[in-house]
Protein backbone atom coordinates (compact mmCIF):
# COMPACT_ATOMS: atom_id res chain seq x y z
CA UNK A 1 0.00 0.00 0.00
CA UNK A 2 2.88 2.48 0.76
CA UNK A 3 4.42 1.83 -2.84
CA UNK A 4 1.22 2.45 -4.42
CA UNK A 5 0.35 5.94 -2.35
CA UNK A 6 3.84 6.85 -3.06
CA UNK A 7 2.91 6.09 -6.95
CA UNK A 8 -0.64 8.06 -7.16
CA UNK A 9 0.94 11.04 -4.42
CA UNK A 10 4.28 11.49 -6.12
CA UNK A 11 4.08 10.57 -10.04
CA UNK A 12 -0.25 9.79 -10.94
CA UNK A 13 -0.92 13.40 -9.33
CA UNK A 14 1.70 15.56 -11.40
CA UNK A 15 -0.05 16.49 -14.20
CA UNK A 16 2.76 16.79 -16.00
CA UNK A 17 4.10 13.17 -15.45
CA UNK A 18 1.08 11.68 -16.87
CA UNK A 19 1.17 13.90 -19.88
CA UNK A 20 4.84 12.74 -20.71
CA UNK A 21 4.00 9.03 -19.57
CA UNK A 22 0.96 9.65 -22.95
CA UNK A 23 3.50 11.40 -24.87
CA UNK A 24 6.35 8.87 -24.58
CA UNK A 25 3.44 5.81 -25.14
CA UNK A 26 2.04 7.57 -28.18
CA UNK A 27 5.80 8.01 -29.66
CA UNK A 28 6.39 4.59 -28.58
CA UNK A 29 3.30 3.27 -30.80
CA UNK A 30 4.24 5.10 -33.67
CA UNK A 31 8.09 3.88 -33.56
CA UNK A 32 9.68 7.86 -33.14
CA UNK A 33 13.28 7.55 -32.49
CA UNK A 34 14.59 7.56 -29.25
CA UNK A 35 15.72 11.45 -29.68
CA UNK A 36 12.23 12.45 -30.52
CA UNK A 37 10.44 10.79 -28.09
CA UNK A 38 12.57 12.37 -25.16
CA UNK A 39 12.27 15.31 -27.21
CA UNK A 40 8.90 15.20 -27.83
CA UNK A 41 8.06 14.38 -24.18
CA UNK A 42 10.22 17.08 -22.25
CA UNK A 43 8.60 19.81 -25.31
CA UNK A 44 4.78 18.72 -23.58
CA UNK A 45 5.90 18.06 -19.81
CA UNK A 46 7.51 21.83 -20.33
CA UNK A 47 4.57 23.31 -21.65
CA UNK A 48 2.36 22.05 -19.87
CA UNK A 49 4.13 23.24 -16.68
CA UNK A 50 3.68 26.66 -18.35
CA UNK A 51 0.82 26.27 -18.59
CA UNK A 52 -0.19 24.88 -14.73
CA UNK A 53 2.36 27.42 -13.11
CA UNK A 54 1.50 30.41 -15.06
CA UNK A 55 -2.39 29.43 -14.61
CA UNK A 56 -1.62 29.22 -10.42
CA UNK A 57 0.27 32.48 -10.16
CA UNK A 58 -2.53 34.26 -11.88
CA UNK A 59 -4.76 32.82 -9.06
CA UNK A 60 -2.42 33.89 -6.80
CA UNK A 61 -2.67 37.56 -8.34
CA UNK A 62 -6.24 37.77 -7.93
CA UNK A 63 -5.90 37.20 -4.33
CA UNK A 64 -4.67 40.41 -2.81
CA UNK A 65 -8.19 41.81 -4.48
CA UNK A 66 -10.31 39.30 -1.98
CA UNK A 67 -8.95 41.30 1.00
CA UNK A 68 -9.85 44.98 -0.52
CA UNK A 69 -13.37 43.53 -0.76
CA UNK A 70 -13.54 41.86 2.20
CA UNK A 71 -12.75 45.20 3.40
CA UNK A 72 -14.73 46.79 0.67
CA UNK A 73 -17.79 45.41 1.52
CA UNK A 74 -16.97 45.24 5.58
CA UNK A 75 -16.63 41.09 6.08
CA UNK A 76 -15.47 39.95 8.78
CA UNK A 77 -13.73 36.77 6.91
CA UNK A 78 -10.10 35.57 7.71
CA UNK A 79 -7.49 36.13 5.25
CA UNK A 80 -6.87 33.76 2.15
CA UNK A 81 -4.04 31.64 2.39
CA UNK A 82 -3.92 28.86 0.18
CA UNK A 83 -0.51 27.47 1.01
CA UNK A 84 -2.24 26.23 4.48
CA UNK A 85 -5.82 26.13 3.61
CA UNK A 86 -4.88 22.81 1.47
CA UNK A 87 -2.86 20.65 3.98
CA UNK A 88 -5.75 21.54 6.55
CA UNK A 89 -8.49 20.53 3.93
CA UNK A 90 -6.73 17.26 3.32
CA UNK A 91 -6.07 16.58 7.14
CA UNK A 92 -9.41 14.17 7.48
CA UNK A 93 -9.41 12.95 3.71
CA UNK A 94 -5.73 11.96 2.04
CA UNK A 95 -6.28 8.56 2.26
CA UNK A 96 -9.81 8.08 0.93
CA UNK A 97 -8.95 11.22 -1.86
CA UNK A 98 -5.51 9.48 -2.90
CA UNK A 99 -6.93 6.21 -3.73
CA UNK A 100 -10.42 7.41 -5.21
CA UNK A 101 -7.88 9.50 -7.34
CA UNK A 102 -6.06 6.59 -8.65
CA UNK A 103 -8.90 4.10 -8.98
CA UNK A 104 -11.35 6.68 -10.32
CA UNK A 105 -8.64 7.59 -13.30
CA UNK A 106 -8.43 3.82 -14.11
CA UNK A 107 -12.02 3.59 -14.32
CA UNK A 108 -12.01 6.33 -16.47
CA UNK A 109 -9.51 4.42 -19.02
CA UNK A 110 -11.40 1.41 -18.43
CA UNK A 111 -14.36 2.97 -20.38
CA UNK A 112 -13.07 4.54 -22.77
CA UNK A 113 -11.56 1.40 -23.72
CA UNK A 114 -14.57 -1.07 -23.16
CA UNK A 115 -17.55 1.74 -23.85
CA UNK A 116 -18.54 3.97 -27.04
CA UNK A 117 -17.34 6.92 -24.88
CA UNK A 118 -13.53 7.16 -25.82
CA UNK A 119 -12.81 10.22 -23.53
CA UNK A 120 -9.83 10.07 -21.42
CA UNK A 121 -9.78 12.61 -19.37
CA UNK A 122 -6.11 14.39 -19.29
CA UNK A 123 -6.02 16.90 -16.07
CA UNK A 124 -5.09 15.12 -13.33
CA UNK A 125 -4.83 18.12 -11.35
CA UNK A 126 -8.14 18.76 -11.56
CA UNK A 127 -9.54 15.68 -10.77
CA UNK A 128 -6.86 15.00 -7.82
CA UNK A 129 -9.33 17.59 -5.97
CA UNK A 130 -12.83 16.27 -7.58
CA UNK A 131 -11.48 13.11 -5.47
CA UNK A 132 -11.48 15.36 -2.67
CA UNK A 133 -14.53 16.74 -3.26
CA UNK A 134 -16.30 13.35 -3.59
CA UNK A 135 -14.09 11.51 -0.59
CA UNK A 136 -15.35 14.85 1.65
CA UNK A 137 -19.04 14.30 1.05
CA UNK A 138 -19.32 10.73 1.45
CA UNK A 139 -17.38 10.82 4.65
CA UNK A 140 -18.63 13.87 6.53
CA UNK A 141 -21.87 12.89 4.68
CA UNK A 142 -22.82 9.28 5.46
CA UNK A 143 -21.84 6.62 8.42
CA UNK A 144 -19.67 4.42 5.46
CA UNK A 145 -16.64 3.02 6.61
CA UNK A 146 -13.54 3.72 4.54
CA UNK A 147 -13.42 1.13 2.17
CA UNK A 148 -17.07 1.60 0.92
CA UNK A 149 -15.96 5.27 0.86
CA UNK A 150 -13.54 4.59 -1.68
CA UNK A 151 -15.33 1.71 -3.49
CA UNK A 152 -18.35 4.09 -3.93
CA UNK A 153 -16.06 7.24 -4.24
CA UNK A 154 -13.93 5.99 -7.22
CA UNK A 155 -17.24 4.78 -9.41
CA UNK A 156 -18.34 8.55 -8.98
CA UNK A 157 -15.36 10.11 -10.16
CA UNK A 158 -14.41 7.70 -12.83
CA UNK A 159 -18.37 8.31 -14.55
CA UNK A 160 -17.38 12.33 -13.69
CA UNK A 161 -14.33 12.05 -15.78
CA UNK A 162 -15.84 10.43 -18.65
CA UNK A 163 -18.98 12.51 -18.86
CA UNK A 164 -17.90 15.86 -18.29
CA UNK A 165 -15.36 14.85 -20.70
CA UNK A 166 -18.46 13.72 -23.31
CA UNK A 167 -20.96 16.21 -23.13
CA UNK A 168 -18.69 18.76 -23.56
CA UNK A 169 -16.80 17.53 -26.84
CA UNK A 170 -19.85 18.55 -29.47
CA UNK A 171 -19.46 22.26 -28.20
CA UNK A 172 -15.59 21.79 -29.19
CA UNK A 173 -16.83 21.99 -32.90
CA UNK A 174 -18.21 25.19 -32.43
CA UNK A 175 -14.85 26.95 -31.05
CA UNK A 176 -11.38 27.77 -32.94
CA UNK A 177 -8.70 25.80 -31.58
CA UNK A 178 -11.27 23.24 -30.37
CA UNK A 179 -9.80 20.33 -33.24
CA UNK A 180 -8.90 17.15 -31.70
CA UNK A 181 -9.45 17.09 -27.92
CA UNK A 182 -12.23 17.70 -25.50
CA UNK A 183 -11.87 19.88 -22.13
CA UNK A 184 -11.28 17.79 -19.11
CA UNK A 185 -11.98 20.43 -16.57
CA UNK A 186 -14.31 21.39 -13.75
CA UNK A 187 -16.09 23.95 -15.50
CA UNK A 188 -17.89 21.25 -17.46
CA UNK A 189 -21.22 22.10 -16.49
CA UNK A 190 -20.84 25.62 -16.75
CA UNK A 191 -19.85 25.01 -20.25
CA UNK A 192 -22.87 23.22 -21.33
CA UNK A 193 -25.15 25.94 -19.31
CA UNK A 194 -23.49 28.67 -21.45
CA UNK A 195 -23.22 26.86 -24.63
CA UNK A 196 -27.56 26.31 -23.99
CA UNK A 197 -28.25 29.77 -23.10
CA UNK A 198 -26.08 31.14 -25.86
CA UNK A 199 -27.67 28.83 -28.26
CA UNK A 200 -31.52 29.71 -27.52
CA UNK A 201 -31.28 33.82 -26.96
CA UNK A 202 -27.83 34.73 -28.01
CA UNK A 203 -26.51 35.66 -31.81
CA UNK A 204 -23.44 34.40 -32.58
CA UNK A 205 -23.18 37.05 -35.82
CA UNK A 206 -22.53 39.30 -33.58
CA UNK A 207 -19.39 38.08 -32.62
CA UNK A 208 -17.60 39.24 -29.42
CA UNK A 209 -14.36 39.35 -30.76
CA UNK A 210 -14.96 41.35 -33.80
CA UNK A 211 -16.01 44.73 -31.70
CA UNK A 212 -14.82 47.44 -33.69
CA UNK A 213 -11.69 48.99 -31.99
CA UNK A 214 -10.45 53.12 -33.29
CA UNK A 215 -7.89 52.38 -34.88
CA UNK A 216 -5.36 53.91 -32.11
CA UNK A 217 -6.99 51.49 -29.46
CA UNK A 218 -6.37 48.21 -32.08
CA UNK A 219 -3.28 47.73 -29.70
CA UNK A 220 -6.34 46.06 -27.33
CA UNK A 221 -6.77 43.47 -29.88
CA UNK A 222 -3.70 41.89 -28.39
CA UNK A 223 -4.27 39.55 -25.12
CA UNK A 224 -1.56 40.36 -22.86
CA UNK A 225 -1.85 43.99 -23.13
CA UNK A 226 -5.97 44.10 -23.02
CA UNK A 227 -5.55 41.76 -20.27
CA UNK A 228 -2.87 44.04 -18.36
CA UNK A 229 -4.80 47.32 -18.76
CA UNK A 230 -8.13 45.72 -17.55
CA UNK A 231 -6.43 43.97 -14.40
CA UNK A 232 -4.65 47.46 -13.93
CA UNK A 233 -8.02 49.21 -14.02
CA UNK A 234 -9.32 46.93 -11.50
CA UNK A 235 -6.76 46.68 -8.90
CA UNK A 236 -7.07 50.47 -9.23
CA UNK A 237 -10.84 51.12 -8.49
CA UNK A 238 -10.54 48.37 -5.70
CA UNK A 239 -7.76 50.24 -4.14
CA UNK A 240 -9.73 53.21 -3.84
CA UNK A 241 -12.75 51.84 -2.46
CA UNK A 242 -10.94 49.85 -0.18
CA UNK A 243 -8.71 53.35 0.90
CA UNK A 244 -5.29 54.13 -0.41
CA UNK A 245 -3.89 54.43 3.67
CA UNK A 246 -5.50 50.49 3.96
CA UNK A 247 -4.12 49.30 1.34
CA UNK A 248 -0.24 50.57 2.01
CA UNK A 249 -0.56 49.29 5.38
CA UNK A 250 -2.71 45.64 4.67
CA UNK A 251 -1.77 44.57 1.50
CA UNK A 252 0.54 46.65 -0.56
CA UNK A 253 3.26 46.50 1.56
CA UNK A 254 3.94 50.50 1.80
CA UNK A 255 3.79 50.74 -1.97
CA UNK A 256 0.59 53.80 -3.56
CA UNK A 257 -1.97 52.27 -5.15
CA UNK A 258 -1.39 53.54 -8.46
CA UNK A 259 2.38 51.53 -8.45
CA UNK A 260 0.57 49.07 -6.95
CA UNK A 261 -2.13 48.53 -9.46
CA UNK A 262 0.40 48.60 -12.17
CA UNK A 263 2.35 46.10 -11.03
CA UNK A 264 -0.36 43.20 -10.33
CA UNK A 265 -1.52 44.44 -13.79
CA UNK A 266 2.19 43.76 -15.87
CA UNK A 267 2.65 40.35 -13.39
CA UNK A 268 -1.09 39.16 -14.66
CA UNK A 269 -0.48 40.39 -18.43
CA UNK A 270 3.21 38.25 -17.95
CA UNK A 271 1.69 35.44 -16.77
CA UNK A 272 -0.52 35.40 -19.87
CA UNK A 273 2.15 35.53 -22.22
CA UNK A 274 3.60 32.41 -20.08
CA UNK A 275 0.27 30.90 -20.67
CA UNK A 276 0.00 31.37 -24.56
CA UNK A 277 4.04 29.64 -24.65
CA UNK A 278 3.10 26.90 -23.01
CA UNK A 279 -0.79 26.09 -25.09
CA UNK A 280 2.00 26.23 -28.17
CA UNK A 281 4.49 24.21 -26.96
CA UNK A 282 2.29 21.33 -25.59
CA UNK A 283 -0.77 20.99 -28.23
CA UNK A 284 2.10 20.52 -30.69
CA UNK A 285 3.42 17.55 -29.13
CA UNK A 286 0.41 16.21 -26.80
CA UNK A 287 -2.16 16.29 -29.81
CA UNK A 288 0.35 14.09 -32.55
CA UNK A 289 1.58 11.78 -29.68
CA UNK A 290 -2.19 10.93 -28.54
CA UNK A 291 -3.20 9.37 -31.89
CA UNK A 292 -0.37 6.96 -31.67
CA UNK A 293 -1.66 5.94 -27.72
CA UNK A 294 -5.26 5.72 -29.20
CA UNK A 295 -3.93 3.52 -32.11
CA UNK A 296 -2.61 1.34 -29.90
CA UNK A 297 -4.15 1.79 -26.11
CA UNK A 298 -7.62 2.67 -26.77
CA UNK A 299 -8.76 3.37 -30.38
CA UNK A 300 -10.56 6.70 -31.27
CA UNK A 301 -10.10 8.25 -28.00
CA UNK A 302 -10.42 11.36 -27.32
CA UNK A 303 -7.86 13.27 -24.91
CA UNK A 304 -9.41 15.80 -22.29
CA UNK A 305 -6.75 18.92 -22.03
CA UNK A 306 -7.04 22.38 -19.81
CA UNK A 307 -8.90 25.16 -20.63
CA UNK A 308 -6.39 27.50 -21.05
CA UNK A 309 -5.90 25.91 -24.22
CA UNK A 310 -8.77 28.14 -26.52
CA UNK A 311 -8.14 31.53 -24.36
CA UNK A 312 -5.25 32.79 -26.83
CA UNK A 313 -7.93 32.34 -29.10
CA UNK A 314 -10.69 34.13 -27.66
CA UNK A 315 -8.54 37.70 -25.80
CA UNK A 316 -12.02 39.92 -25.29
CA UNK A 317 -13.93 36.94 -24.36
CA UNK A 318 -11.99 36.22 -21.12
CA UNK A 319 -11.78 39.77 -19.87
CA UNK A 320 -15.34 39.92 -20.19
CA UNK A 321 -16.69 36.63 -18.69
CA UNK A 322 -14.03 36.60 -15.79
CA UNK A 323 -16.04 39.97 -15.18
CA UNK A 324 -19.27 39.07 -16.08
CA UNK A 325 -18.75 36.32 -13.19
CA UNK A 326 -17.62 38.58 -10.82
CA UNK A 327 -20.54 40.78 -10.54
CA UNK A 328 -22.69 37.63 -10.42
CA UNK A 329 -21.13 36.49 -7.79
CA UNK A 330 -21.30 39.89 -5.64
CA UNK A 331 -24.70 39.95 -6.80
CA UNK A 332 -25.05 36.57 -5.22
CA UNK A 333 -23.12 37.60 -2.27
CA UNK A 334 -26.25 40.12 -1.37
CA UNK A 335 -28.69 38.44 -2.17
CA UNK A 336 -27.59 35.79 0.45
CA UNK A 337 -26.68 38.41 3.05
CA UNK A 338 -30.44 39.73 2.67
CA UNK A 339 -32.04 36.26 2.91
CA UNK A 340 -29.61 36.29 6.50
CA UNK A 341 -27.61 33.33 4.92
CA UNK A 342 -25.72 31.50 8.45
CA UNK A 343 -22.37 30.81 6.29
CA UNK A 344 -20.31 34.12 5.01
CA UNK A 345 -19.54 33.19 1.39
CA UNK A 346 -17.59 35.12 -0.89
CA UNK A 347 -16.86 35.00 -4.89
CA UNK A 348 -13.75 32.43 -5.17
CA UNK A 349 -11.42 34.16 -7.43
CA UNK A 350 -9.60 31.81 -8.91
CA UNK A 351 -12.36 29.86 -10.21
CA UNK A 352 -14.55 33.24 -10.89
CA UNK A 353 -11.61 34.08 -13.48
CA UNK A 354 -10.91 30.78 -15.13
CA UNK A 355 -14.58 29.08 -15.32
CA UNK A 356 -15.76 32.99 -16.15
CA UNK A 357 -13.64 32.97 -18.99
CA UNK A 358 -14.36 29.62 -20.99
CA UNK A 359 -17.96 30.09 -20.08
CA UNK A 360 -17.98 33.05 -21.89
CA UNK A 361 -15.85 31.86 -24.92
CA UNK A 362 -18.17 29.35 -24.97
CA UNK A 363 -21.08 31.88 -24.87
CA UNK A 364 -19.54 33.46 -27.19
CA UNK A 365 -18.86 31.07 -29.85
CA UNK A 366 -22.67 29.77 -29.87
CA UNK A 367 -24.26 33.24 -29.31
CA UNK A 368 -22.04 35.81 -29.25
CA UNK A 369 -21.84 38.80 -27.11
CA UNK A 370 -25.27 38.27 -25.70
CA UNK A 371 -24.22 34.76 -25.18
CA UNK A 372 -21.08 35.34 -23.57
CA UNK A 373 -22.11 37.85 -20.78
CA UNK A 374 -25.38 36.02 -19.84
CA UNK A 375 -23.40 32.31 -20.13
CA UNK A 376 -20.48 33.89 -17.72
CA UNK A 377 -23.26 35.01 -15.62
CA UNK A 378 -25.31 32.39 -15.10
CA UNK A 379 -21.67 30.61 -14.11
CA UNK A 380 -21.23 33.34 -11.79
CA UNK A 381 -24.47 32.72 -9.66
CA UNK A 382 -23.89 28.64 -9.81
CA UNK A 383 -20.36 29.85 -8.48
CA UNK A 384 -21.41 31.78 -5.61
CA UNK A 385 -24.71 29.96 -4.38
CA UNK A 386 -23.27 26.55 -5.21
CA UNK A 387 -20.64 27.51 -2.82
CA UNK A 388 -22.89 28.70 -0.56
CA UNK A 389 -24.82 25.33 -0.21
CA UNK A 390 -21.62 23.10 -0.40
CA UNK A 391 -19.78 24.56 2.45
CA UNK A 392 -21.88 22.98 5.07
CA UNK A 393 -21.49 19.20 3.62
CA UNK A 394 -17.52 18.99 3.37
CA UNK A 395 -16.20 19.13 6.79
CA UNK A 396 -12.49 20.17 6.89
CA UNK A 397 -13.18 20.47 2.87
CA UNK A 398 -14.31 23.50 3.58
CA UNK A 399 -10.98 25.45 3.57
CA UNK A 400 -10.25 24.57 -0.03
CA UNK A 401 -13.76 24.70 -1.77
CA UNK A 402 -13.23 28.30 -0.20
CA UNK A 403 -10.73 28.75 -2.58
CA UNK A 404 -10.89 26.17 -5.28
CA UNK A 405 -14.50 25.47 -5.54
CA UNK A 406 -14.95 25.73 -9.62
CA UNK A 407 -18.53 25.23 -11.32
CA UNK A 408 -18.77 21.42 -11.30
CA UNK A 409 -17.69 22.02 -7.39
CA UNK A 410 -20.76 24.37 -7.16
CA UNK A 411 -23.18 22.63 -9.10
CA UNK A 412 -22.84 18.64 -8.83
CA UNK A 413 -21.53 18.83 -4.67
CA UNK A 414 -24.50 19.97 -3.08
CA UNK A 415 -26.63 17.25 -5.41
CA UNK A 416 -24.65 14.91 -4.14
CA UNK A 417 -24.61 15.69 -0.50
CA UNK A 418 -28.51 16.51 -0.65
CA UNK A 419 -28.83 12.88 -2.45
CA UNK A 420 -26.66 11.04 0.48
CA UNK A 421 -28.90 12.95 2.98
CA UNK A 422 -32.17 11.76 1.46
CA UNK A 423 -30.71 7.93 0.88
CA UNK A 424 -29.70 8.19 4.58
CA UNK A 425 -26.57 6.32 4.33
Amino acid sequence: MGILLYIINNVLSQAAFVIGIVVIIGMLAQKKSVEKIVASAFKAMIGFTLINTAGQSLGMALLPLQSMYTKIFNLNMDKVDINSAIPEGLSGIGLEMSVIFAIGFLMNLLIARFTKFKFVHLSPHVSFFYAGLIAALLKYGTKLDTVTIIAIGSVILGIYLTASCAYVAPWMKTVKGGEGFTLGHSSSIGILVSSLLAKAVGNKEKDLENINFPKRLNFLREMTIALSIVMTLLFLVSCLLAGPAWISENVSGGKDVVTYSLQNGIVFGMWITVIITGVRMMVGEIIPAFHGFADKIIPNAVPGLDIPLLFPNYPVSVIVGFLSSLIAGFLGMWILAVFKYPIIVFPALIPTFFTGAITAIFGNANGGRRGAILGSFVNGLILIFGQAFLLPMVGSYQAIMRILAETDYAFYGPLMGYLLKLIGI
